[in-house]
């Protein structure tokens, strides 16, 4: 049997070069996208294990009531410190943003209280509203502040790239597939006499269909291996500076491997059932 495959597959071997190499270019698409999620995601976590929330006192509240505020504040869940802003400090980092004096030409100082809220996990924006709600029911909050509007968009294109993968991954499943079934169906076609000769020998079915559906799965098998090879090429040799990329696991790569060839390995098979099923 395995000199059957080798021998079926050296008859062909134009063929499966060919679809081979077309299978790669189709999954190094699958690829790039894997990448692309995974690094966009690892760059949320970061960015989700840095962010603040900001809450902004009614300047009604007394300094004798901000002892228990903010021990209300470091009492909700998550939160890894609570540190204080008066006034003066407020005044200090908005002059260190925008410039020495900037509050000269005004009477007295407008800037506000607040507390800044620190996690001691990433955090989501689920969770993120879910403090800020809570924060509001307190007495003396006038507003909270962490970014909301930038933090909803990352969370939505992450959202987005995982659909535009798996709906680019079974649109692949699909073309691969039918290039593969297509391809062996002409193979098989053309074969057909020397199949019903193999029969009248006494060649069963899985004899006729072996070399076919290996032939699949060793083209799907190298297709990854191939372009997860030129992945792995082009990143040790190209550094993106402003974007750090996340790969897949070696046990997730093996797994996407082996899928694909099991992918490839149906595609034959629907294509050549019909000459080698009786």
């Amino acid at each position: 049997m395995i000199r059957q495959v080798i021998r079926h597959i050296g008859r062909e071997k134009w063929l499966f070069l060919g679809s081979v190499l077309v299978l790669a270019f189709l999954l190094l698409l699958v690829d790039m996208f894997w990448i692309a999620s995974l690094s966009l995601e690892a760059q949320y976590r970061q960015v989700m294990s840095t962010v603040a929330v900001e809450t902004y006192l009614n300047d009604a509240v007394p300094e004798d009531n901000l002892p228990a505020l903010e021990r209300a504040l470091k009492a909700i869940p998550d939160v890894a410190s609570v540190a204080y802003v008066s006034k003066t400090d407020a005044a200090g980092i908005l002059e260190s943003d925008l410039g020495e004096g900037i509050l000269d030409v005004l009477e007295e100082n407008p800037l506000p209280r607040s507390f800044i809220l620190r996690f001691n996990r990433p955090m989501t924006l689920a969770s993120l509203d879910e403090c800020a709600g809570r924060i509001k029911a307190m007495a003396g909050i006038d507003a909270v502040e962490f970014g909301r509007p930038w933090i909803e968009k990352m969370e939505r294109l992450g959202r987005n790239l995982h659909q535009a993968m798996y709906l680019l991954g079974a649109l692949i499943v699909f073309v691969v597939l039918l290039t593969l079934a297509s391809t062996n169906r002409l193979s098989a076609k053309g074969k057909a006499s020397d199949f019903f000769q193999l029969k009248l020998l006494g060649a069963g079915p899985s004899y006729l269909i072996i070399p076919f559906l290996a032939e699949g799965f060793l083209s799907g098998l190298l297709a990854a291996l191939l372009s997860w090879g030129a992945i792995f090429y082009v990143a040790g040799n190209i550094t993106i500076a402003a974007f750090a990329l996340d790969f897949p696991s070696p046990a997730g790569v093996l797994i996407y491997m082996v899928a694909a060839g099991v992918i490839a390995m149906t595609g034959a098979y629907l294509g050549i059932r019909k000459y080698v099923v009786a």
